[in-house]
């Protein structure tokens, strides 16, 4: 209990630091405000060594085809955040979890974490807006040595190239896991799917159905890329270049459960028909992409 009391007052030292109008409302529950321009209502809990942070934006709600777009946005996102589907609606909420870690680590992260919170804001607003930096973080490598972070895991690496390595996961037939240092942060990743342009229905299922995923899963983010005529569908988990040990066994552990949980339902909604049944009981009707534009 001394252990679980001396991690609330740590992190509540840290939410007054980086948030106005904080105020307990309940065991190691918060609720608190971000501020820098828009004014980002947010809650915050402690949850088994991780400090959990949501934020709701009032009066977003966005149809199938703009979901899509949303979630190729979503891995552009600093501080781990990431966007999420509620199940029961079509309402998108940011979220992201920090891995406990020493009080002045776990400052830097919050203050990372806010900043990705305002940039999920824009990109609610703007769908598509961070199109063009997914592009480029893709191509761009950081100076630090990959190896060397990765070095005292508990998990197994393989080297592919500069700064870039892959690990199998804790999951059957799962595709290793990629991991890579992209602008001065740590990207992990794995591929569930990958479909065409036009496969409309198979994308918007996907993206509904990963994005709702997201909620239910801690630290891993759905995210997709399209490249060629392809849309890539999958999970990464984004950590800071300094990342501490237990923040890179958590990634791993993390895009495991990730997999087990979704790569069996992905691979059913490749299928045209299955996607539009689940469109369907999602009340969501596939949208053709000129249409929306039309509209």
């Amino acid at each position: 209990m001394r252990l679980a009391n001396e991690a609330a007052e740590s992190a509540y030292r840290v939410l007054d630091k980086c948030t106005r109008e904080l105020e307990p409302v309940g065991p190691w529950r918060w609720r608190c405000v971000v501020q820098n321009g828009a004014r980002l209502p947010m809650t915050a809990s402690l949850e088994e060594g991780f400090l959990q942070l949501a934020c709701h934006p009032d009066g977003i709600r966005r149809e199938a085809v703009a979901l899509g777009r949303a979630l190729l946005g979503n891995g552009t996102l600093p501080g781990g955040v990431k966007l999420a589907l509620n199940a029961a609606s079509r309402d998108l909420t940011l979220r992201t979890d920090i891995v406990l870690l020493d009080e002045i680590q776990l400052l830097e992260r919050m203050r990372w974490a806010v900043q990705g919170f305002h940039e999920g804001h824009r990109l609610l607003k703007f769908p598509g807006s961070n199109a063009a930096r997914a592009a480029k973080q893709i191509s761009d490598a950081d100076g630090v040595h990959l190896g060397e972070l990765l070095r005292e895991s508990s998990w197994t690496f393989a080297e592919r190239g500069p700064n870039e390595f892959s690990a199998d996961l804790d999951a059957v037939s799962a595709p290793p896991a990629r991991i890579a240092m992209i602008e001065g942060q740590i990207l992990f990743s794995v591929e569930l799917a990958r479909c065409a342009v036009a496969a409309e229905a198979t994308r918007q299922a996907l993206a509904i159905f990963l994005l709702t995923a997201s909620g239910a899963l801690r630290l891993a983010r759905a995210h997709a890329m399209e490249t060629d005529g392809d849309w890539s569908f999958g999970f990464q988990v984004c950590l800071p270049a300094a990342a501490a040990t237990e923040e890179i066994d958590h990634a791993l552990a993390a895009l495991s459960i990730a997999h087990r949980m979704c790569a069996r339902e992905s691979s059913v909604l490749l299928d045209e028909a299955a996607a539009r049944c689940y469109l369907a009981a999602r009340d969501l009707p596939p949208t053709h992409d000129q249409e929306e534009m039309e509209n």
